[in-house]
């Protein structure tokens, strides 16, 4: 193995799976997954996910730990390196410039959201939604949105929190803050679990996310369940190519991936459970919508004894979760500037921390003064037009583009890297002691069964299946 560009190491295996966790967990977990499980049969929902988180993220996931511990550098320097001595093209590296592209944007999206978040911790600790209905709920927040400078406020406020982290020396910042926010988030996430038990609603929620119904068993619901196991484990997007850099030669990566997903998955399944029993104690119903945290929970934690508390940690969780992800995001892009300009990682950090500020402020435009003013992307076949983005707004061109464009594409072509490019033995050896029928099953799958569902993928998020 070539020497690193850097001396960070994960302390332990533990210290690494529990960053790893930390930034799968994404604001999807708590806003769309458990109401997208329940009404897509439920249990028969969660067959599937877990099926295609193994199937297609668990070789995808220990393809990119490895390109970043064989690399020992950022993604398109590692890929530079790898390509080099295989004799081929030096242009692999720009799958790696192009899954930090997409982190960044992704990041600069994100920001919003965590501000959203951020500020509804506040509003709901001081008793701000006390006594409002739930339509007055959801116009507060559509005033909140549609008003640019409170949104710039948080947004602001967000991007200096994420930056003053990142800024900070590895040890003293990721790893210190996620083994500091992580368990926090757990303990959260496990007290509102132990809650939501003593509920008369949360058999029903239960029922509406485990039990399975095969009734329901279609092709959208495969395809559903696929694109979240995809989105879910933070792939093609270099996140787990800088961490697998910061990987000591001694840990498994085949089980630090396993221990990964299985800690995603029953991580969902708690936050499904608590989640809806909270929302069908309100009588309410559960609404897949990014939206409906902001624009009906507020009034929902207001009907319970101590809401106040409880609407504040659930918003100061979201903010969590935000954080954990997007410090993951930056890492790439910050070691990629630091490198490539040969300078000192906060001044890398300040150049990060600027852009995203500012792709962020197109975003928070969307929502209040360009409001109404879409932009279309399409291409033209003679006279026929395929519309990829049809009057959207800038936020919702940057989510396409970077999570429903360059994503998969970078993740279909590392499977051809590593598949077709890299020697078996590299593999093999790297990987560390691994029954050969398991070495085996993994590279038939990184060759052609995960290539293939990420095109299945791509086409799906494209609209074209």
């Amino acid at each position: 193995m070539r020497q690193p560009e850097h001396s960070f190491q994960w302390r332990s295996q533990s210290t690494f799976v529990l960053v790893a966790a930390g930034a799968t967990l994404s604001l999807n977990d708590f806003l769309t997954l458990p109401v997208l499980v329940g009404q897509n049969g439920g249990g028969t929902f969660l067959i599937f996910y877990t099926f295609f988180l193994f199937s297609l993220g668990m070789p995808l996931l220990m393809a990119e730990l490895m390109l970043g511990r064989l690399g020992q550098s950022d993604p398109s320097r590692s890929l530079e390196i790898l390509a080099s001595q295989q004799k081929a093209s030096v242009y692999w590296k720009s799958l790696g410039f192009a899954s930090m592209l997409a982190a960044f944007i992704i990041t600069a999206m994100l920001s919003i959201i965590a501000g959203w978040s951020l500020s509804y911790s506040f509003k709901s600790l001081f008793g701000v939604y006390n006594g409002v209905t739930a339509e007055g709920v959801a116009q507060l927040f559509k005033a909140f949105v549609g008003d640019a400078e409170r949104m710039m406020l948080w947004h602001t406020l967000f991007v200096i929190l994420l930056m003053s982290i990142s800024a900070q020396p590895l040890k003293l910042g990721i790893e210190q803050v996620f083994r500091f926010t992580v368990p926090i988030i757990l303990l959260i996430l496990i007290s509102g679990f132990v809650l939501a038990n003593f509920s008369p609603e949360f058999n029903r929620s239960v029922k509406f996310l485990l039990h399975a119904d095969f009734s329901a068993v279609d092709a959208q619901v495969a395809l559903l369940a696929l694109q979240r196991a995809f989105y879910t484990l933070a792939l093609g997007v270099g996140v787990m190519m800088i961490f697998g850099s910061y990987l000591p030669s001694n840990i498994s990566i085949g089980y630090s991936a396993f221990l990964i997903i299985v800690i995603d998955l029953l991580l969902s399944i708690m936050i499904g459970l608590s989640l809806n029993t909270l929302v069908f104690d309100s009588g309410m119903e559960p609404v897949i919508e990014n939206q409906f945290a902001f624009r009906a929970l507020p009034y929902v934690f207001s009907q319970f004894q101590y809401g106040e508390l409880f609407g504040a940690l659930f918003f100061l969780l979201l903010t969590l979760a935000s954080l954990t992800t997007t410090l993951a995001l930056v890492e790439a892009p910050v070691r990629y500037i630091q490198r490539k300009f040969e300078i000192s990682r906060i001044k890398a950090v300040v150049y990060i921390g600027i852009v995203v500020w500012l792709f962020g402020l197109g975003a928070v435009l969307s929502y209040s003064i360009w409001s109404g003013n879409g932009f279309t992307v399409a291409f033209y076949f003679s006279d026929d037009a395929i519309r990829l983005v049809n009057n959207a707004g800038f936020h919702d061109v940057m989510v396409f583009f970077s999570s429903h464009l360059i994503q998969p594409l970078v993740a279909l072509f590392l499977c051809v890297f590593v598949g077709w490019i890299l020697p078996r033995s590299l593999a093999f050896n790297e990987f560390g002691p691994m029954r050969r029928f398991w070495f085996e099953l993994w590279n038939y799958s990184i060759r052609y069964v995960t290539p293939m569902l990420i095109v299945v993928v791509a086409l799906y998020s494209l609209g074209l299946v």
